[in-house]
């Protein structure tokens, strides 16, 4: 989750607008979160922008919802170092997110980065064999250009 404060909003919108500008945001938890690359079409122009959500359940949601004039154009994965093995936090393009079942009969959520290499949230090590129980994002599948 991102934490905002009402008092530090930009007013460039009108009043009666539900979108509000933040100088920043925070976040509440240090876990995954992903950057999104959106295009959203308005008559014959293309608009890029960049959301940040916390969830891939609502990534998927995200790409339920997508459209011919609203779709995904990147996803990537931003991590903290407890999950990436760094000593640093990383943003990095994602391949895909798996529920996986480690066939000990645990799920878990699996991160599959461009490059190849993955991450898992909950296990101490990579499983060496599993079942994909649900494929929640693939960039194949997903991604449009």
């Amino acid at each position: 989750m991102f934490t905002t404060y009402r008092s530090d909003d930009v007013h460039l919108q009108p009043k009666a607008s539900r979108a509000y500008l933040w100088p920043y945001v925070e976040q509440e938890f240090i876990w995954p979160w992903f950057y999104l690359q959106i295009v959203r079409c308005e008559g014959n122009e293309a608009f890029r922008g960049i959301m940040m959500i916390h969830h891939a359940e609502d990534l998927k949601a995200i790409i339920d919802e997508q459209s011919p004039l609203a779709w995904l154009e990147q996803v990537q994965v931003v991590t903290p170092p407890h999950i990436n093995g760094q000593s640093r936090w990383l943003m990095e393009p994602l391949e895909a997110i798996h529920v996986i079942d480690d066939k000990t009969g645990s799920e878990d959520v699996l991160y599959i980065l461009s490059n190849g290499s993955s991450y898992s949230i909950h296990l101490k090590q990579q499983p060496q064999e599993y079942v994909v129980v649900q494929t929640l994002f693939s960039a194949k599948r997903d991604l449009r250009s």
